[in-house]
C-alpha cells in the first residue's frame, strides 16, 4: 500500500501546551486560544480585505478626478472667463467718471473676482477725498458698478495760514488757501492737525465736542445759508445767518430748541431784507425772543439815493 504523502495528509491543527511540554489537536469549537478548524473563513476575510482596498482606492481616485477638474474650472475661470468688460459709475459728484474709475485701480480685462470690491473703493476714497460713501459692486458676468457719495461740506476752519475744510464728519477734505464757496466759516476754533481724508485734531480737544453739537443742531433745524460760526466765546455761541442776521445763541444748551425757535422767526417774521441781531439766548427759560434791527444800513441805503 502505497504510503500517504504528509503534504497530502489533513492532520487537525495543533497547539503546544508548555505546561505538559506536548502538542495537542485544537478542538473543532471556536473558544478562547483555539483556532476554527476550518480555514475558509480566513479566505473570506482576506477577500473582504482585498475588496475594500479596491473600494478605497476607486473613491481616492475619484476624490483626485473632482479636485483636478474643479482645479481646471477654476483656472479657466480666473484666466479666460470673467474678464471686466464694462465699468460703469453712478451717484452724483463733482469728479468726473472717468476719475472715479482711475482712481478704482480697475480696468477692463481683469478678472471680475480677482478685483477686490472693498479695497478698489478705499483707493477711491483715499485719492478723491470729496466722496463720503463709495461702493463697488460685481456684476455677473462681467461689469463692475461704482456708487459714490459726496460727503457734505461741514465747514471751513483755520489751519495756520490757510484753511481745512471739512466734511460732515470731521474728515478733512481739502487744504486751501481760502474758504470754500458757499461753505460755513467756523470761526474762534483752529486745527491742531489737519491731513486730507483724516479726522481733523482741534488745538482745544473740547472744540471737536461743541462744534459736532452745534452742527448738527444746525442740520436738524433745517435753517440753510450759514455764513458762519463763531466759537470764540464758548458761553456766547453767534451763528450768521444769511450774512445778515447774528443769531445769539448764549450757552450751547437747548440748541435744537433755540434754532427751531430761531426758523420759525426768521421765515415769518424777519423779513428777508432785514439785517439785525436775534437774540436766543433766553427763549429755553423765557419763550421770548429779541430781534433788534440794524438801522444803520436802511438809513445809508436812503442816504446814498
Amino acid at each position: 500500500m502505497q504510503k500517504e504523502s504528509r503534504k497530502s495528509r489533513k492532520d487537525p491543527p495543533r497547539v503546544y501546551d508548555r505546561a505538559s511540554g506536548e502538542y495537542r489537536p485544537v478542538s473543532a469549537d471556536k473558544g478562547p486560544g483555539n483556532f476554527p478548524q476550518d480555514f475558509s473563513g480566513v479566505a473570506r476575510q482576506r477577500a473582504e480585505r482585498r475588496r475594500r482596498h479596491r473600494r478605497h482606492v476607486l473613491l481616492f481616485f475619484y476624490f483626485f478626478l473632482f479636485v483636478l477638474v474643479l482645479s481646471a474650472a477654476a483656472v479657466l475661470s480666473l484666466t479666460v472667463l470673467f474678464k471686466i468688460t464694462d465699468i460703469r459709475v453712478t451717484g452724483s459728484s463733482r469728479y468726473s467718471q472717468q476719475q472715479i474709475i482711475s482712481a478704482s485701480g480697475i480696468k477692463k480685462g481683469d478678472n471680475l473676482f480677482l478685483t477686490g470690491a472693498n479695497s478698489s473703493a478705499a483707493n477711491i476714497q483715499k485719492k478723491l477725498p470729496y466722496l463720503g460713501a463709495v461702493q463697488v459692486t460685481r456684476k455677473l458676468p462681467a461689469s463692475i458698478e461704482i456708487h459714490v457719495c459726496e460727503d457734505p461740506i461741514y465747514g471751513s476752519v483755520a489751519y495756520g495760514n490757510k484753511y481745512a475744510i471739512l466734511g460732515e464728519n470731521g474728515r478733512v477734505l481739502e487744504i486751501s488757501s481760502h474758504s470754500a464757496e458757499n461753505c460755513t466759516v467756523l470761526k474762534g476754533i483752529s486745527a491742531k492737525q489737519a491731513q486730507v481724508g483724516k479726522t481733523i485734531v482741534f488745538q482745544d480737544s473740547a472744540n471737536g465736542t461743541l462744534l459736532t453739537n452745534v452742527m448738527d443742531a444746525l442740520k436738524k433745524s433745517g435753517l440753510k445759508t450759514i455764513t458762519s460760526v463763531d466759537f470764540s466765546k464758548p458761553y456766547r455761541i453767534v451763528v450768521l445767518y444769511d450774512n445778515r442776521i447774528s443769531i445769539n445763541l448764549g450757552m450751547p444748551t437747548d440748541l435744537d430748541y433755540k434754532l427751531r425757535f430761531a426758523k420759525v422767526l426768521l421765515t415769518g417774521n424777519i423779513k428777508s431784507t432785514e439785517k439785525g441781531t436775534l437774540n436766543m439766548s433766553v427763549v429755553a427759560d423765557t419763550d421770548k425772543a429779541y430781534f433788534d434791527p440794524d438801522y444803520s444800513v436802511s438809513s445809508s441805503s436812503a442816504a446814498g439815493k
